[in-house]
């Protein structure tokens, strides 16, 4: 039976899949936590308990590492995708993505604080500025 860990954050990467060290499929990782992934594909060839590699490329999005290869254990498969852990002894090769994946969960929260903050000052600028009648200006009010 398949828990998580840890909450999921979206992503959204592009990666290719290998097969015992043969590429076969390219997927995209739709959500992950630095234990698992969701990935999209259409690959169809895969059953559970199966091991298998991703080769990710972070590009621009991180600084250092901007590539690396994990392997990881299907533990869920649907005809949308599949579910992934990621291998505990492979941490070397999944440093890159766990980082990336720690720094979204950061950004998250630092964007939701920074949308209330904004709200926040916008709310206290519209309380202090004069009301008009709306759909006016002064300058209408005046040609009347």
């Amino acid at each position: 039976m398949e828990h998580r860990c840890s909450r999921r954050v979206p992503l959204n990467i592009n990666a290719l899949i290998y097969k015992h060290g043969t590429p076969v499929a390219m997927g995209r990782i739709k959500n992950g936590s630095s234990h698992g992934l969701y990935v999209e594909t259409d690959y169809e060839d895969v059953r559970e308990l199966q091991k298998l590699e991703l080769d990710i490329l972070l590009g621009q999005r991180i600084k250092g590492d901007r590539r690396c290869r994990i392997s990881a254990l299907v533990v869920r498969k649907s005809q949308f995708g599949m579910g992934l852990e990621l291998e505990v002894l492979e941490d070397q090769g999944a440093r890159p993505l766990r980082a990336f994946i720690e720094q979204r969960r950061l950004d998250q929260h630092r964007v939701h604080r920074d949308l209330l903050a904004e709200t926040a000052a916008r709310a206290a600028q519209v309380s202090k500025e004069p009301e008009e009648p709306v759909g006016y200006s002064p300058a209408r009010l005046r040609r009347h």
